[in-house]
């Protein structure tokens, strides 16, 4: 994967960080406007209203920078669920405890219930679980304040059923929540496999199983490709250039050394015709010792010497599964594909070509 891809794929991951956190601000927004009905009905002063907004935009602000500058990429989730579900909370309990009706605070532990669900996007159950109860210790924390400072805002009865049910409906919203974030989790991972079984899929009906090479099918569909293109190419001195390659008595090897010989040469011949050809050429095995290579935009000046460099890299090839000094060697048959012939008479030419090679003493390329 390049740098540039992996620049592309922390910027989306960064865009949808952003959008996640606008859907916070939006919940914390209807909090906000709790607030400010609460005010104009005379149930909450001035100075507390003030400190919520002042301390909403501040953190607000704050989170918006972290992702903003990348802060939140050196973090373990750098979602920041946790944060942001929790920041929210502290402005709203201190507004809490000016609010003069008990109904009053009910509102905000609604709102509060909601804004827990974001953690589906991430958490697991213990997370879930761990915000769950901070939220109702919090509420607990201003129930037990009220009643030291403000005892005449309190009414045990309802606040004892009201702690009571706040946690029941919080367990379930937390529990509710883990089993969705951890289906999310477990179709992330099935689908991550069905990703790379496909790829599994497309290398096994592409590729050839010994070499890694592509197989016949896929070497003709490209060498179909690349005569296509180069029918409509102008006229000039480039054109397209093939070679059918075999390896020289690769039968008597099989049957003198075993097939584990034979296949450890053809994966090394694979690997040094991979290594020899330009950038831009195509190699792939079209059946037991035979290679087709394609070579775009060459010339038969350039095509036979560019065989000819192969030839000789495979015959330098030294093998462990071989005596001492016994050679392995390939012939060739090298062709331009003319325009206005179909690839088959080009390859046909080609393969002429290789058993006239083969026929003339092999190890050695001849140009049809």
């Amino acid at each position: 994967m390049t740098a540039e891809s992996i620049e592309q794929r922390i910027q989306r991951a960064q865009s949808l960080r952003l959008k996640r956190m606008i859907w916070g601000f939006a919940n914390h927004a209807c909090t906000a406007l709790a607030v400010i009905g609460l005010y104009l009905g005379g149930f909450l002063p001035m100075e507390p209203v003030l400190v919520f907004f002042a301390s909403s935009l501040l953190c607000g602000t704050l989170l918006v920078l972290v992702l903003q500058f990348g802060i939140n990429l050196r973090f373990k989730d750098p979602s920041m669920t946790m944060i942001q579900i929790i920041w929210p909370v502290i402005p709203s309990l201190y507004v809490m405890f000016f609010v003069a009706l008990p109904q009053g605070r009910i509102l905000f532990l609604l709102l509060a219930t909601g804004g827990i669900m974001f953690g589906a996007l991430a958490l697991n159950r213990r997370q879930m679980l761990t915000i769950a109860w901070l939220f109702w210790l919090g509420y607990l924390g201003l129930v037990l304040v009220l009643g030291w400072l403000a005892p005449e805002r309190i009414y045990w009865p309802l606040e004892a059923v009201t702690l009571f049910a706040y946690a029941s409906v919080l367990s379930i919203v937390a529990y509710l929540g883990s089993f969705i974030s951890e289906l999310r989790h477990q179709l992330s991972i099935r689908n991550r496999e069905l990703k790379h079984a496909n790829v599994e899929l497309v290398e096994l009906a592409t590729r050839d199983s010994l070499t890694s090479l592509p197989n016949r099918r896929t070497v003709m569909e490209q060498f179909e490709r690349e005569v296509a293109r180069s029918e409509r190419q102008s006229p000039g001195p480039k054109a397209l250039g093939i070679s059918v390659l075999d390896i020289d008595h690769f039968k008597r090897i099989n049957d003198t050394f075993g097939h584990q010989a034979g296949d450890e040469i053809l994966r090394k011949v694979s690997r040094t015709i991979q290594a020899t050809i330009r950038k831009g050429d195509y190699v792939g095995r079209i059946g037991g010792e035979e290679f087709l290579l394609i070579f775009p935009d060459t010339s038969p000046d350039h095509a036979v010497p560019a065989a000819e460099r192969i030839r000789k890299a495979v015959e330098a090839l030294r093998f462990d599964e071989l005596p001492e000094g016994y050679r392995v060697t390939v012939s060739q048959g090298v062709t331009i594909h003319q325009v206005g012939e179909t690839l088959q008479t080009t390859f046909k030419r080609a393969d002429e070509a290789l058993y006239q090679a083969k026929n003339s003493g092999r190890n050695q390329v001849l140009a049809a």
